[in-house]
């Protein structure tokens, strides 16, 4: 008596459904279904998504999408353009195997580069091409097979239905609905007939837009604010009944009572479907598809690091000399030992090719004159990173952790966060495009999402209510970052107020906390690129910006999952300042000299920031942090430092015992004797999260791989792992 939906609609489905994926899980595990599809409108975005949340909830992922068909052919041109016009019909795909996906992913990146006009299009051609692997459904009410019964009669639906079950052969199936719009009856009778005399198996779907029938009302809101409709509006779109939801199997044998086997080929459809990613190696390490980084003939990825590291190190040291800093000959020991150490983890790890590959577009850029950022995060803290000119900031003086940035007790891979002129980005994409192939590098999608303030502006619009009366309540909102209704709810009396005393406002709050937090739009991430081994669509789909960007469907997050390597290429404005004013130095005052050139050790610098003048100096110029400046009276690029990472939620509480301390009002005090060694620099206060590893290394006797372990559960609250 179980039942497998395969037609379903999650919030990817741009403002056409409410349904998130992990709900979804969850809620067909509940009902004790086995397995479930996913067959968003002409995308992929929640694929990989929907498939984690399903292996969590034990509930079987299938992964497809319903393309639209462009009633000629998918290229616009110019007397093609009133056919563009029709209504694309749709076919429902699902990923029978792994190659079913790759097919997937090659047909949605097909329909978002070649045939978007309005929607993400394929055409016929197309689907004969590509059709390995893949598993075909007629489709509900704008399906090509009911819309043609429906438009140019039976004779003509049975050649798309002939022409279809020669792309897919026994892979095509008839999809009958009985969701109450009126015409499936006589739908559903012709393709019963056309099973019987074709031998193609019937299949029973819903055609899901929401998960239960409450659900109905929010999302007719959201179809409206797609299409920016209200409610009272007669022309805007509806689905054309309250039966689009995620109904139990019993609910859909009872449905399809007089079909069974309709139902059954649900059950029998999803045996078929076979979809693993190949995540792990067999020694359990993760799988990254990363290029490989071409080096001279007999040249290792080992040698080349060890070549490069040693020679960029002693480069280091002739430019510290130039700077009158000197590195000691006995430090220098330290140094090259710190170096073998982290060579050797890196190659254990297995990211040679990534620290080669990421060192490589950094000293093009470097190299072409396009400016870089010093480097931000964890990755300052890799000596290798620093001899290869990755970074600019040598770690061994400032205490940094290696295992911050890799940490050998919990392999995940290295993320560099690294800073260009916000002019010449584009250039370092070019670069590194030419270098690996167009087809291999992209740029990671994004999605706008409902917040909460929008989410009451755009219900509120759709119910007919006024901008006067809208505006009142989500000015009641209270200004804290990322809060959601529910929070606001409990924070806010008068939103309490009006809630109890208008029931609209009460039905507005309610609506738009069913939609809150659902995806609007699709952007493009400021920094993120991936570049991949190979075609990135034999990975994941590709979808098409503004400009005619390459872009991964799936966000940062789930590429990573998939082992697609992400890498930073944030456009900075600051940078492009600085070049400018060197370029004006050269150009008045004929000195030419670099970032590097200057010593962080100039008096001069600390007396013009003590004066408060800050303005044009990122991340020092607002009110607030020029304020603290002026009260902690930074003498040197530590207190600078410490400046910067307690001005920040959290370690502000800190500060006025650190400007005590620093002053000399307050007495420096170290709960142990071995603390002053990591903590005289902040006055005995713990600042940074390299101080709380190295705490925990010298108190506990943590390694520092375990002090990372440490300091992570710290900063995500998980009690258990702090215990």
């Amino acid at each position: 008596m179980s039942f497998v939906h395969l037609h379903v609609h999650s919030q990817y489905s741009l403002l056409e459904s409410t349904i998130r994926t992990k709900s979804l899980a969850k809620k067909v595990g509940e009902l004790g279904m086995p397995g479930v599809a996913l067959t968003d409108y002409g995308n992929m975005f929640g694929a990989i998504e929907f498939y984690f949340a399903c292996k969590d909830a034990g509930v079987k992922p299938i992964i497809g999408t319903e393309v639209f068909i462009a009633p000629k052919s998918r290229l616009i041109k110019g007397e093609d353009k009133e056919a563009a016009m029709q209504p694309s019909r749709r076919l429902v795909l699902l990923a029978h195997n792994f190659t079913g996906y790759q097919t997937l992913c090659r047909l949605s990146t097909i329909g978002y580069q070649e045939g978007f006009y309005y929607r993400p299009r394929v055409d016929l051609e197309t689907l004969q091409k590509y059709s390995e692997g893949l598993i075909a459904l007629s489709g509900g009410w704008m399906g090509e097979v009911p819309w043609t019964f429906l438009n140019r009669g039976p004779d003509a639906c049975l050649e798309k239905i002939k022409t279809f079950q020669a792309i897919y052969g026994d892979r095509f199936y008839l999809e009958l609905n009985r969701t109450g719009n009126s015409g499936w009856d006589k739908i559903n009778t012709f393709l019963q007939q056309c099973g019987r005399d074709l031998g193609i198996p019937l299949v029973a779907t819903n055609d899901v837009h929401y998960l239960s029938p409450k659900d109905q009302l929010p999302q007719e809101v959201l179809i409206c604010i797609g299409t920016n409709k209200t409610l009272q509006d007669e022309s805007r779109f509806r689905l054309g009944s309250d039966q689009f939801f995620l109904k139990s199997p019993v609910e859909m044998r009872q449905l399809f009572h007089d079909i069974p086997e309709a139902c059954d080929q649900t059950l029998a459809i999803a045996e078929r479907c076979e979809l693993k990613f190949n995540l792990k190696d067999a020694s359990g390490n993760p799988i990254y598809h990363l290029p490989s980084y071409p080096t001279a003939p007999g040249v290792s990825l080992h040698d080349e690091m060890h070549r490069l590291s040693k020679a960029g190190l002693e480069r280091r040291f002739e430019e510290a000399q130039k700077r009158g800093e000197t590195v000691a000959v006995e430090m220098r020991a330290d140094y090259l030992k710190r170096l073998e150490y982290e060579l050797a983890m890196i190659e254990k790890m297995g990211f040679n090719g990534y620290f080669l590959i990421v060192q490589d577009f950094i000293g093009w850029a470097k190299d072409n004159g396009i400016p870089v950022g010093p480097g931000r995060g964890s990755g300052a803290g890799s000596l290798v990173a620093y001899s290869l000119r990755i970074t600019d900031l040598d770690p061994m003086p400032y205490h940094l952790i290696f295992e911050r940035f890799l940490n050998p007790e919990r392999i995940s891979m290295p993320d560099f966060d690294i800073d260009f002129c916000q002019e010449h980005r584009g250039r370092v994409i070019d670069y590194v495009t030419q270098k690996y192939g167009h087809q291999s590098v992209s740029q990671i999608i994004t999605y706008g999402r409902l917040q909460a303030r929008a989410a009451i502006r755009d219900v509120g619009r759709v119910m007919g209510m006024t901008f006067a009366e809208v505006d009142v309540v989500a000015k009641l909102i209270p200004e804290k970052l990322g809060i959601n209704l529910k929070e606001a709810i409990e924070m806010e009396p008068r939103l309490r107020e009006h809630m109890e005393m208008d029931p609209k406002i009460n039905n507005l709050m309610e609506i738009a906390q069913k939609i809150e937090g659902l995806v609007r739009h699709a952007g493009i991430h400021a920094a993120g690129v991936i570049i991949a081994d190979g075609n990135i669509m034999d990975h994941a789909p590709l979808y098409r910006g503004a400009e005619g960007e390459n872009v991964v469907q799936y966000d940062m997050k789930h590429s990573e999952k998939i082992g697609l390597i992400k890498f930073d290429f944030l456009g900075l404005k600051t940078l492009t300042h600085i070049q400018e004013a060197f370029n004006l130095i050269e150009r008045n005052r004929g000195k030419k000299f670099t970032v590097q050139d200057i010593s962080l050790k100039d008096p001069g610098i600390y007396e013009i920031m003590c004066k408060g003048d800050t303005a044009g100096i990122f991340q020092f110029e607002g009110e607030g942090i020029t304020d603290l400046i002026r009260k902690a009276k930074p003498d040197c690029f530590e207190d600078i430092v410490a400046i910067n990472a307690l001005y920040r939620p959290g370690p502000m509480d800190m500060i006025p015992d650190y400007v005590a301390r620093k002053s000399g009002e307050k007495k420096v005090k170290y709960d142990f004797p071995e603390l002053e060694e990591f903590l005289k620099e902040t006055y005995g206060v713990i600042v940074y999260q390299e101080q709380v590893q190295l705490v925990a290394a010298k108190i506990a006797n943590y390694s520092l791989g375990e002090a990372d372990m440490l300091r992570r559960a710290m900063g995500k609250k998980i009690a258990e792992e702090m215990a």
